[in-house]
């Protein structure tokens, strides 16, 4: 979860968020446009009722990651549907914190409490029916994942054929999501 300089650490690629670029990279996105998703377990909305707006989430269990490299929590960011569009950051509050995605999913499944994770990672627990979302409104979608490289010229045939599979599946996620969402 930290940032790499591929340049000076001698590397031919790296993956990241385009909000997370250097300007100065060449960068062809690898996923579609992705959200982040709050969700929960059906068994954990029974319970504690369904948050209709950021500020429900004070009464929430709401489980944290921890970013190993720089050890802060990730902040959970929301835009009001509103034509205000104004943006509400909440630090998550509840009584787990997490450096893994695996664990905190599974808590979530259990029923611990709410989790924020990227809408691509929860798609299968979501069809499923073991995890709901909420706050779907308040989670604008913005750029995905892309593969970048310090330059196109002399582009090694591997890193291409890395560039082509990824652009493909890219296009099946885009196609799976719009099937999914009708």
């Amino acid at each position: 979860d930290g940032f790499a300089n591929i340049v000076a650490e001698g590397l031919d690629v790296g993956i990241r968020l385009g909000e997370s670029l250097d300007e100065h990279m060449v960068a062809v996105p690898v996923t579609p446009m992705l959200e982040m998703a709050i969700v929960g377990a059906p068994a954990y909305f029974e319970r504690h009722g369904i948050p209709e707006t950021p500020a429900d989430l004070m009464r929430h269990n709401c489980l944290s990651y921890r970013y190993t490299t720089s050890g802060t929590i990730d902040r959970w960011t929301f835009n009001s549907p509103d034509a205000e569009g104004r943006t509400i950051v909440l630090e998550p509050q509840g009584n787990a914190v997490f450096n893994d995605d695996d664990s905190m999913l599974r808590a979530a499944v259990q029923g611990v409490g709410l989790v924020q994770h990227i809408d691509l990672c929860v798609r299968q627990q979501l069809a499923e029916g073991t995890l709901v979302r909420v706050l779907r409104p308040w989670c604008k979608p913005f750029p995905g994942f892309f593969l970048y490289v310090p330059s196109r010229a002399q582009m090694p045939a591997k890193i291409r054929a890395l560039m082509d599979f990824l652009v493909e599946q890219r296009r099946w996620l885009e196609q799976e999501k719009r099937d999914i969402l009708g």
